[in-house]
């Protein structure tokens, strides 16, 4: 299915395409330095104020680059000097004009402004002025009575002309657009048939999802009713183990006094051998004792052998003849070091273990 982000209105069409021809007309328009040079016609009329009557004056003067000056002075019939001075400047289509007039001394002014109502035509208001306190309203009307070539009057039929053609344009893209909308109104209507189609089979597709989510509900309740049935059975199941352990704990503690018992009768038989085990240290000290003598004696053998060698040993070339006693007394001295040695042994062999 497509997607349309922007609809548009027969009239939002047509403010569109007027908009889209309309810039190049904007951006044709000549420099603004000469947009209204020519001659132009000044009529200056004020209303009027106690003894003084209303009055309107005319004259003509050049605009140049949008500006205008006019100048005149003279002498009135009771010779008082008078003089006049206009100066109007035209910016961004609004007009604005000064006349500073004196006779005598008497000074004053006329100020005004306005906008451009044509090509050719600014109305413009304002008064006259005796210092910043006004003292009559009055009303400037200026008007092209020829216009410079590339001026806004000199170039309007162009313009115009080129306004006629680019209108044509405008009314043919118009045309295409109300086309390309109408192309697009029947897409969007099919695109709607389509989803109107799409939404009845959703709905169909949820009804079903409906069924099958009621049909999960049920298999829900049946489930929770399965599970309470076997939560009881568990709280009978852990009854049982309760009883079971306590019937466990109770043979436990007879087991407990059982060995009890044993270790009292444990006790008493360790007290009944321990004179059997003092007798035998008793026997081991002794034996200790004597291993000690043995080895003193060992000793006091084998000191007296190395004093009998070391005798022997000096005495040997001078006596030749001792040395067959010595012998025999070393001899003597050797059995009696094996005798020594054989108790010793005997005497470790009769020790009993520890």
């Amino acid at each position: 299915m497509r997607s349309h982000h922007v609809t548009l209105t027969r009239p939002a069409l047509r403010a569109a395409a007027l908009a889209l021809f309309a810039a190049p007309l904007l951006a044709a328009a000549p420099a603004a330095a000469v947009e209204y040079d020519g001659n132009w016609q000044f009529t200056m009329s004020c209303t009027a104020s106690g003894n003084q009557a209303a009055f309107t004056e005319r004259f003509t003067a050049p605009v140049t680059q949008n500006a205008a000056t006019r100048s005149r002075s003279g002498r009135t019939a009771q010779g008082l000097d008078e003089s006049s001075r206009f100066n109007a400047r035209i910016e961004n289509g609004q007009m604005t004009a000064t006349v500073e007039r004196s006779r005598g001394n008497d000074r004053w002014s006329l100020r005004f402004a306005g906008p451009a109502t044509s090509d050719t035509r600014f109305d413009l208001a304002g008064g006259i002025f005796s210092g910043d306190r006004q003292l009559r309203t009055c009303r400037l009307v200026a008007e092209a009575v020829s216009s410079a070539p590339g001026s806004l009057a000199a170039t309007a039929p162009a313009r115009a002309e080129a306004a006629r053609q680019q209108l044509a344009l405008a009314v043919a893209a118009l045309a295409a657009l109300e086309a390309n909308a109408a192309a697009e109104i029947q897409a969007l209507r099919t695109d709607l048939d389509l989803a109107r189609f799409e939404s009845v089979a959703m709905r169909a597709e949820l009804d079903q999802r409906g069924a099958a989510i009621q049909a999960l509900e049920t298999r829900l309740r049946t489930a929770e009713g399965v599970a309470t049935q076997a939560q009881a059975a568990l709280t009978q199941a852990v009854a049982t183990a309760t009883a079971e352990i306590g019937q466990r704990d109770q043979r436990l503690a007879a087991a407990a006094g059982e060995r009890t018992a044993l270790q009292t009768r444990l006790t008493a038989a360790e007290a009944a051998v321990a004179p059997t085990q003092a007798q035998a240290q008793a026997q081991a000290q002794a034996a200790g004792t004597e291993r000690t003598a043995l080895q003193g004696r060992l000793t006091a053998a084998e000191a007296a052998l190395a004093q009998a060698q070391s005798a022997a040993t000096a005495e040997r070339t001078a006596l030749q003849g001792r040395l067959t006693a010595a012998e025999a007394a070393a001899a003597q001295l050797r059995t009696a070091l094996e005798t020594a040695q054989r108790e010793l042994t005997e005497a470790r062999a009769a020790q009993p273990p520890r």
